[in-house]
């Protein structure tokens, strides 16, 4: 079998520097490669008969593996990026093998990774290893795992711990009431939902909160000096609930407070919403579908699963729109309620968290017939980013 693989081994090369080269391995060079250490995926693996399928598929060599081949760490980075590419022509199977974002190359076929701001992509192409202190969707305690028959829900919610959701902001008036939740994306804006802005009142944002009522260490303050809703924002149905805040001065990154990562909506729509994935909802919302400002003390959580579209227009009587994500799980009483409007809906992608949605809309709270219903931000990302370049034009003009 092993002859049949190394004649001719191909390695179609698409490197940062070099993309749809290719390269041919002698014979001798080639089983040097394919001849790694095989890993005992059964009793006796080894006394089977030779299967292709077993060995080009399951078989996967990592990069420790090829380490142990190759001499040098530069001749393993140079046949490892390689190997790589050809494991990954495009980004449809696994994002294309990346950590964080993938674009396809059409034409030279194959796919480049690349990172979110504050990473830098490693040598191996693929992973991304944070070059700033505060990177964004890092925390440094990390939620507590959902148990089988833990009851976690914002409705009579289970508590996170401080610095689990450093990106969760809390939204007041000028008079310091409770508005809404919201989340840091940038030293200088946050997201939060178009319906919490409507009444066009002075707004100011909390910062690395836990405890909703009391003013906590490494607390931070920040009026808000400019908002802008999405134009085509509609009360009656909801559509495109999202709006942007920018702050009067740039926050002070810590443990506290960090921005989450936005994808890009190759990711997102690829990745991060596929039906099932658990998804993590935060806020100080109401503990009541009865008592609709029964408010949270402490930050609470939720993880729930993704919900088809077509299983959610189902359930629910209002309609729901392209720009909309809806999680839940018929029967259980999980959910978001009033006063987590605007906070993040997050999941985590290897091992960053990611922003999906931000808490919009549902038919009551914790109805075991209902989801809940989020705004879909990867719809947004143009638009978020032309409000930053704008601004920072502005400043820089």
């Amino acid at each position: 079998m092993w002859k049949l693989v190394t004649v001719g081994v191909l390695l179609a090369a698409c490197s940062s520097q070099v993309c749809g080269a290719s390269i041919f391995y002698s014979n001798k060079d080639a089983n040097q490669v394919l001849k790694i250490q095989k890993r005992a995926n059964s009793f006796l693996e080894e006394l089977k008969p030779g299967s292709m399928e077993r060995e080009c598929n399951e078989e996967q060599c990592d990069f420790e593996e090829a380490s142990e081949i190759f001499e040098t760490r530069e001749a393993t980075l140079d046949f490892w990026s390689k190997y790589v590419e050809v494991k990954y022509t495009n980004c449809s199977i696994s994002n294309g093998g990346c950590e964080h974002f993938c674009r396809d190359d059409p034409a030279n076929q194959c796919r480049h990774c690349s990172c979110a701001s504050g990473y830098h992509l490693m040598s191996d192409h693929t992973m991304c290893k944070p070059v700033v202190e505060f990177p964004c969707g890092r925390v440094k305690m990390d939620y507590p795992e959902a148990k089988t028959g833990f009851n976690i829900r914002l409705i009579e919610g289970k508590p996170g711990r401080r610095g689990d959701s450093p990106w969760q902001i809390m939204l007041q008036n000028s008079n310091g009431k409770f508005l809404c939740g919201g989340v840091l994306i940038h030293p200088s804006w946050v997201l939060t939902a178009a319906h919490c802005i409507e009444t066009g009142e002075g707004l100011k944002v909390r910062l690395g909160k836990y405890h909703r009522l009391r003013t906590e260490a490494e607390e931070q303050t920040i009026w808000v000096d400019r908002h802008v809703s999405h134009e085509s924002y509609a009360k009656e149905t909801s559509d495109n609930d999202i709006a942007m805040l920018h702050l009067a001065e740039p926050v002070m990154y810590s443990k506290y407070v960090l921005p989450i990562c936005l994808p890009t909506r190759n990711l997102a729509e690829h990745e991060l919403t596929t039906n099932g994935k658990q998804m993590v909802i935060t806020g100080w919302g109401s503990t009541s579908d009865v008592a609709k400002k029964n408010y949270s003390a402490v930050l609470n959580y939720i993880e729930i699963p993704m919900v088809p579209r077509n299983e959610c227009a189902q359930a629910m009587r209002f309609g729901i729109s392209d720009n909309m994500l809806c999680a839940g799980s018929l029967g259980d009483k999980k959910d978001s309620c009033s006063g987590d409007s605007g906070g993040p809906m997050i999941t985590k992608f290897k091992n960053t968290w990611f922003l999906v949605g931000l808490v919009s809309w549902g038919e009551g709270c914790g109805r075991v017939e209902k989801f809940g219903v989020y705004t879909k931000v990867s719809q947004y990302l143009e638009w978020i980013q032309h409000h930053i370049d704008e601004m920072s034009a502005s400043f820089n003009g």
